[in-house]
């Protein structure tokens, strides 16, 4: 009998997950199966066959999101897509789900007005899942695009920069003219990353 099971039971998965080393990265244990292999959503990510996987998740310097999944054991045969029990769906689909940002809904080019100003973007998803936003930066002269939080930048205050708009406040000069910003969407069902063209700019008014 195989050390490791054929569904994705709690049990099944803390056996599966016996091999993973220490390290500093949330490894997550996900169960794949053969529905789940075939969407392209879970290819995307590197889950390209049924078995229990290790899967890792970052962002790189450049602002890129990066997928590491190591195969832990093929399982031939696995327990039915219906009858899985773990939430896992942002990491293994059940359904291949599009996320579709038109060109007609990209962030537009935002002028401050007494500092405060806002991106947004519109997205519409196939297969009901719930967005998920992460608001990216770039600066005038540079190539890299980082993660926004509140205090990413001197001289101004960043909100909602995990929602469909992105808010700016205490802008008080022209020094992050020429900034650009973009957005990336996922879902809770898994679709594969959408990015915002990165076109939206920057511009000091009030």
């Amino acid at each position: 009998m195989s050390l490791y099971g054929a569904d994705d039971s709690n049990a099944n998965k803390t056996k599966a997950g016996i091999g993973i080393a220490g390290s500093s990265q949330a490894k997550t244990v996900v169960f794949i199966d053969d529905t789940e292999a075939q969407l392209k959503s879970n290819k995307d990510r590197g889950l390209n066959a049924p078995g229990w996987w290790s899967y890792f998740t970052y962002t790189d310097s450049h602002g890129t999101t990066r997928h590491k999944a190591e195969q832990l054991v093929y399982i031939a045969k696995p327990e039915a897509n219906a009858s899985e029990t773990q939430s896992d769906d942002t990491i293994g689909a059940d359904v291949l789900e599009v996320i579709t940002l038109t060109s007609g809904n990209q962030p537009a080019n935002s002028t401050s007005s007494s500092g405060a100003g806002t991106f947004a973007v519109t997205v519409s998803v196939d297969q009901s899942g719930t967005p998920a936003y992460q608001w990216q930066r770039q600066t005038a002269t540079g190539n890299r695009w980082t993660n926004i939080a509140a205090n990413t930048d001197t001289g101004i205050t960043y909100a909602d920069f995990t929602t469909a708009t992105l808010a700016y406040s205490g802008l008080a000069g022209d020094t992050l003219d020429g900034y650009k910003y973009r957005v990336k969407v996922t879902t809770s069902k898994g679709a594969t990353e959408v990015i915002s063209n990165g076109a939206a700019t920057l511009t000091f008014g009030s």
